[in-house]
């Protein structure tokens, strides 16, 4: 930081010397007449006026009118009159190139109104067509400088504006990433848990009835052999969106919708639960989003029962009405509710996955006096037909 300070103010040192310099000669060779001589009130003049472009980058603004006002106030006192884009033009770049444009054009016109008024009505008047081709020159010229500066503004600032719009760009592209990476890790969790719970329990019957009931246990296997198949071929789709690679064994899965909530159930019954479905209402316009969130609904709510009561009944409602779908799953188990998980991974993930498309959850103990837990859930439609 510091060497780029020290760089900086002996560049500004360095273009003041320099137009200090070009503005002496400009004096020396100027044929404006009467004029005093060039003599140390004409170079402290000079110095005067180019100190302010050493301050130019810094107070553009500042640096202008006192270049402005030192300028004019050097013709007043009969310094040799030269072109005014060599004391103002830098100035003038700079503030326009700081994004002060109208600061530049009052100056432009005080130049042109000034100037024009100095030639006609001053000592030594020059002919009209004279002072309109030497004060059109001179307009042009500081013109010239002030729009260049104001393009190189506009070119930064669009470069500024770019690069901003590709960071957020960037950034909200990676926000895509995280929440398909997030909704991702749900369905894992979901897959996984079901599974896990079917196979545990399905494993404890074959153990238990391998000896007496070997036809008992066998069926036991052969659900425990069905689960784990579908849920590599759920995790496998799974694996296949976090590799964004859009395929897995030929092709991804379908999402699973409301069509596979059957398989949930018996899979279920399979587990030694009695469980029922009932589905009211048209689904043939169910939104893919939210057919796979009542199917994770019911999935999750069905693994909770297993896994967390003594219940030996569940009941599946899904409800399509009007511009909402309602999803109730309702359990007998008679465990105190306090024994229930209220702040696992599984139904934060549902609350998440409802929560997202604009609906609720709520669950708890049965609310009509009888033992067992429920889960209610509405989505909303939004606009399409309700399945």
């Amino acid at each position: 930081m510091c060497s780029r300070w020290w760089h900086g103010t002996v560049a500004d040192l360095a273009a003041a010397l320099l137009l200090t310099t070009v503005m002496l000669a400009a004096t020396m060779a100027s044929t404006d007449h009467p004029a005093r001589p060039v003599d140390a009130v004409v170079v402290v003049a000079m110095i005067a006026i180019g100190g302010w472009v050493a301050v130019a980058r810094r107070m553009p603004r500042t640096a202008l009118i006192g270049a402005c006002v030192t300028f004019f106030a050097a013709l007043a006192i009969g310094v040799p009159g030269f072109s005014p884009a060599l004391a103002l033009g830098f100035p003038l770049f700079v503030a326009a190139r700081a994004g002060h444009l109208w600061w530049g054009v009052a100056v432009v016109s005080w130049i042109a109104v000034s100037g024009v008024s100095y030639r006609l009505l001053g000592e030594g008047a020059e002919p009209l067509p004279q002072v309109a081709v030497g004060s059109l020159f001179d307009v042009a010229l500081v013109t010239v400088i002030v729009l260049l500066g104001e393009t190189l503004r506009s070119r930064r600032q669009l470069s500024d504006e770019a690069q901003l719009r590709l960071r957020i760009t960037e950034r909200e592209h990676q926000q895509r990433i995280t929440a398909e990476r997030l909704r991702t890790s749900r369905d894992l969790h979901d897959v996984l848990a079901h599974t896990v719970t079917v196979v545990g329990i399905q494993a404890n019957v074959a153990a238990e009835s391998i000896e007496d009931r070997p036809e008992r246990a066998r069926a036991a296997i052969e659900s425990v052999r069905v689960a784990s198949k579908d849920a590599l071929s759920d995790l496998r789709s799974t694996i296949a969106v976090l590799r964004a690679d859009g395929s897995a064994n030929g092709g991804p899965r379908a999402v699973p919708g409301l069509n596979q909530v059957p398989d949930l159930l018996d899979t279920t019954r399979a587990a030694g639960m009695a469980a029922s479905l009932h589905i009211d209402g048209d689904r043939t316009g169910l939104r893919p989003s939210v057919a796979l969130a009542v199917y994770r609904v019911v999935q999750e709510s069905l693994t909770n029962a297993l896994r967390h009561s003594s219940a030996s009944t569940v009941t599946v409602a899904v409800d399509c009405a009007g511009d909402a779908v309602r999803v109730t799953v309702r359990d007998d188990g008679k465990q105190a509710a306090e024994a229930r998980p209220v702040a696992g991974s599984g139904l934060r993930g549902m609350t998440e996955r409802v929560t997202a498309l604009g609906g609720t959850v709520r669950y708890g103990p049965a609310d009509n006096g009888k033992a067992g837990w429920v889960v209610r859930v509405h989505l909303p439609v939004r606009g399409a037909s309700c399945p």
